[in-house]
């Protein structure tokens, strides 16, 4: 069969499909737009997780910066004054911190003038920065006991686990009673194992959903988040594990750390501000803030790898 072809009616054609690629690629096109950041007062920034160790205890108070600042270092606040107060003993009990360097706040404990901060008693912090003056509350809750370190010898054959060699194990249950909430530090030869990815808090023994209580710590908890898998321990390495109790509050307030940390991806969600438990008692003036108050009881336990 022979197709014979009209050219008016092919010329036609050829201009009518290069009009509409034309078109197409007009509304594929991406316009670029710039967004105009609009830069927020800095916050107060106040890290304060204060426990029960026997060695210097120290504050954090800072500036916060804009996400695009490319100094990525959040400048000092060095002219606060900054207290712990003992609100269960009566009449409260002071604890002055005083400023070291760089924004750090330091109190030394003292045992033998009982200068020391007690399980189960209500505490309240106390910063005053110009005509700012912020308040923070915390209970110091116990926490539980370690019965051992164990030492645990792996073959590394994948994912999670790639290096074969020697890791721990944490042997410790949770306390018997609802409502326990607990960060485990790792220390590799006093070296903080303090990676997002590593920040290991549990609600009670860590399985909340089948409401288990009293047991030993969840697999997740007690070796999972205790190593680096990275990299297997050598010998004569110090491994140190600390059990700090700390209050719900705090354990949301990590979590929703971890969270943002990771929402990214085709499924992530609007980023939202981190919450946080200080107060400002200025009327006149609202300023940001940001940080938290803990106060924390220890137990701790090492072990040197053979």
């Amino acid at each position: 069969m022979n197709l014979h072809l009209n050219p008016n009616k092919l010329f036609k054609t050829i201009r009518l499909l290069l009009f509409l690629a034309t078109l197409f690629a007009q509304f594929a096109c991406e316009d670029v737009i710039q967004v105009t950041v609009k830069n927020q007062s800095a916050k107060i920034v106040v890290d304060a997780f204060i426990n029960t160790i026997n060695q210097i205890q120290t504050i954090h108070i800072t500036r916060s910066i804009g996400y695009f600042d490319s100094s990525r270092t959040e400048p000092p606040i060095t002219n606060a004054k900054v207290a712990i107060v003992d609100q269960t003993t009566l009449p409260g009990k002071l604890f002055v911190f005083t400023h070291a360097k760089n924004g750090k706040y330091q109190f030394t404990p003292n045992t033998l003038t009982g200068d020391t901060f007690t399980i189960g008693h209500d505490y309240a912090l106390l910063v005053v920065i110009d005509q700012d003056t912020l308040l923070g509350l915390s209970r110091l809750n116990p926490t539980t006991k370690i019965d051992s370190i164990r030492l645990v010898e792996v073959e590394g054959n994948g994912p999670p686990i790639n290096t074969t060699g020697k890791y721990v194990e944490l042997i410790a249950n949770d306390r018997k009673g609802k409502g326990d909430f607990y960060w485990i530090k790792t220390f590799r030869n006093d070296s903080f194992l303090n990676s997002i990815n590593q920040l290991n808090i549990s609600p009670d023994m860590g399985n909340v959903s089948i409401k288990e209580d009293g047991q030993l710590f969840i697999y997740p908890v007690r070796y999972t988040k205790v190593n680096d898998f990275s990299r297997s321990y050598k010998s004569r390495e110090t491994v140190r594990i600390e059990i700090h109790s700390v209050n719900g509050l705090a354990f949301a307030w990590f979590n929703l750390i971890a969270n943002e940390n990771q929402n990214g991806g085709l499924f992530a969600t609007p980023p939202i501000n981190i919450f946080t438990n200080i107060v400002s008692y200025n009327e006149k003036k609202k300023i940001g803030l940001a940080g938290f108050f803990c106060m924390s009881a220890v137990a701790s336990a090492s072990v040197v790898i053979p």
